[in-house]
């Protein structure tokens, strides 16, 4: 703090420790604590505070000892710059751009959001487990491009945090450009659509229940090269507009949501063409649109929009530059940096997708991430995970896996069936004998991943289906096969009793064995399936204990997305009760409220008695044992047990129907 009776000029007590004074008569005095060449910048900053004083009998003299401090501070900032870099205090953003699409040739996708629960048997670790492999070759951000504020992000973004992964969401193209009165119709004006959409992403994951941002997320991307597409680099003024008036409906959203916490940055992240219609661009690529958009956010009335919020400040505050690139590293500097640092010399920059495919990759690599260690480059996004078939041509130049010839599992994808293929190394075309995964890892510094490990099949995660059972048969492998049945055997309410019989059982269905006891197993012999397995099971052989209080429960396994979707057609069916009616101790999360509708829609809609194709609703339950669902949280299944079944009315009708019933 300043000393009584002083007038202070300029404030850096948070960071510093001291404040810089103007005193009425005396001497210069300064207390600024020596930074030695072994301190850190934390020291530094955590240094007693000291007061630097200024004193003259003119007022001339005190600001020329104003602007000495000023440049004393200066020093101070730099060298604390320095030791900060020199002790690889700047962490290096090592980010993976994230489009994993599930077809192997050209065609189209109900929706483009793979960082939806729709999508989690690729990303997440109960599939196929993209986010983890990322964290194994050295990643520590994701970068993700399709956006439906209509969907949960909250397990995508758990799943990332848990691996130690900032997520880079971008806004879809779909407000900008496509949907009925868009961007384009409202002259490039985006506030109205951009926060209703913005404001959806912020009730669906992007904040916690509190308000306060979700820890994994950065750096929102407000719109990917909007340079070329609203409406193009030839008219700087109408995407500049259209920029500035969406980050000013997000920051309201973010108000009428009460947001709080650590607030991400935005970013607009432009392409690698030279805007020639930009003033002062000097003939160089990203420069011209970015200059744009900061006269665009300091002075925004003179391009059309009057903002609700102060966007210079945030541009000041809460801004990142962007931009997307293929060329070398070897570019970097001589068209980009050298000029970029001169002209913004406190705001940062990244490259949001960065591949240069006609050089060898490990290099490459090496050299950008080099020069981010030294320069105002806060780091790339690797462009990218998976080779895009689906949109063919020079895109498939791009991505390190490619897909196999495995299927591991199932998705429905916003409606729609589609496999989860394992994956395969892209090799290097540049470099002999190498793949982009190994190289990418090597410069990253992950510990990388072995190919043969990539499309292991997993008895325990195939789904409780044909699919699954042909993955596991493809194994040829007794035990396997044997895990496989188990949780057969546990989704229709048993348990294995006879360890022998259980393996004489999968030997028969892993082909393994011509031994046939009955004509039946005779005439399926060589031609086994998921069906013949289940019907087998049916029969209820002696070797499997079988529960009269199995229930159908939500399977911990699934999703929350496909959970809902059960509910939802439950709810539909379940024509004698109300689904807004739920208890109000079932109602506090998707598990709980799933095991209370679809227990009771068992109950009272299912005759059959068929679990696995009654009980299944696209792998999102199982008609589990009561040892199972009594072990995670039983107080919300309905069952005839008098001393578990779940306290409310629907409990206490199904218990008393059991027992008239029985007499």
């Amino acid at each position: 703090m300043a000393r009584a009776g002083t007038r202070p000029l300029v404030s850096f007590e948070m960071w510093f420790g001291f404040d810089v004074c103007v005193l009425p008569g005396g001497d210069l005095a300064t207390g600024v604590r020596e930074l030695t060449s072994g301190s850190s910048a934390f020291e530094a900053r955590s240094a007693r505070r000291r007061t630097l004083v200024c004193s003259h009998p003119r007022p001339l003299g005190a600001w020329l000892c104003k602007a000495m401090l000023g440049w004393l501070l200066l020093m101070v900032c730099a060298r604390i710059s320095q030791m900060a870099e020199a002790g690889g205090m700047k962490e290096v953003l090592k980010g993976i751009s994230y489009g994993p699409a599930p077809l192997k040739a050209a065609g189209r996708l109900p929706n483009d959001d793979f960082m939806a629960d729709s999508a989690k048997a690729q990303w997440s670790t109960s599939g196929r487990g993209d986010l983890a492999i990322m964290k194994k070759l050295g990643a520590n951000a994701v970068r993700l491009y399709g956006n439906d504020p209509r969907e949960d992000h909250k397990p995508f973004l758990d799943e990332a945090h848990s691996q130690g992964l900032q997520v880079i969401p971008g806004m879809s193209d779909y407000p900008y450009t496509q949907m009925p009165k868009n961007c384009i119709t409202t002259e490039y004006n985006c506030y109205s659509q951009i926060k209703e959409q913005y404001k959806s992403n912020l009730e669906n994951g992007f904040l916690d229940k509190a308000g306060s941002y979700h820890p994994a997320l950065k750096t929102i991307i407000v719109i990917n090269e909007p340079d070329l597409k609203i409406p193009g680099e030839s008219q700087p003024k109408k995407f500049s507009r259209a920029i500035i008036s969406a980050i000013d409906g997000m920051l309201d959203a973010e108000k009428e949501a009460g947001a709080s916490g650590n607030f991400p940055n935005f970013t607009a992240t432009f392409s690698f063409g030279v805007c020639t219609a930009c003033p002062g661009s000097k003939s160089k690529p990203s420069l011209g649109q970015m200059l744009e958009l900061r006269r665009a956010m300091e002075k925004p009335e003179d391009y059309g929009y009057t903002p609700k919020n102060d966007l210079a400040k945030i541009y000041r505050s809460r801004f990142t530059n962007s931009f997307n690139t293929n060329n070398p590293a070897t570019d970097m500097k001589p068209l980009f940096l050298d000029d970029y640092e001169a002209l913004f010399a406190t705001t940062p920059v990244f490259i949001g997708e960065y591949h240069a495919p006609h050089v060898p990759v490990g290099q490459d690599l090496q050299k950008i991430l080099s020069i981010a260690e030294s320069s105002s480059l806060a780091g790339i996004s690797f462009f990218e995970y998976q080779v895009r078939y689906d949109k063919g041509g020079s895109e498939m130049e791009f991505g390190m896996f490619g897909l196999g010839v495995q299927k591991i599992a199932s998705m429905d994808f916003f409606g729609t069936s589609f496999p989860v293929w394992c994956l395969t190394e892209v090799a290097d075309k540049k470099s002999s004998g190498v793949t982009v995964v190994d190289e990418l890892a090597k410069a990253f510094g992950g510990p990388g991943i072995k190919a043969n490990e990539l499309c292991v099949i997993d008895p325990q995660k195939v789904p409780i289906s044909e699919d699954g059972y042909e993955a596991v048969l493809s194994l040829k492998d007794v035990e396997k096969m044997a895990t496989f049945v188990s949780r057969v055997v546990e989704h229709m309410g048993g348990s294995v009793t006879d360890k022998s019989q259980l393996q004489s059982f999968a030997k028969r269905y892993t082909g393994s064995t011509v031994v046939v006891e009955t004509a039946r197993f005779l005439a399926a012999a060589g031609n086994f399936s998921f069906a013949s397995m289940a019907s087998d099971l049916g029969q209820h052989p002696s070797w499997i204990s079988w529960d009269a209080m199995a229930a159908c429960v939500a399977d911990r396994a699934s999703d929350e997305g496909s959970v809902g979707q059960a509910i939802s057609y439950a709810c539909g069916k379940l024509h004698s009760f109300n689904c807004s009616e739920l208890p109000d101790s079932c109602t506090q999360d998707v598990w709980l409220k799933a095991d209370y509708v679809l227990s009771l829609f068992y109950l009272r809609q299912v005759t059959s008695g068929t679990p696995l194709q009654d009980c299944s609703f696209n792998g999102a339950a199982m008609f589990a044992p009561a040892s199972t669902y009594r072990a995670i949280d039983s107080r919300c299944v309905i069952t005839k047990d008098a001393a578990t079944t779940a306290l409310s009315e629907e409990g206490y009708q199904t218990v008393i129907s059991s027992n008239s019933t029985a007499q």
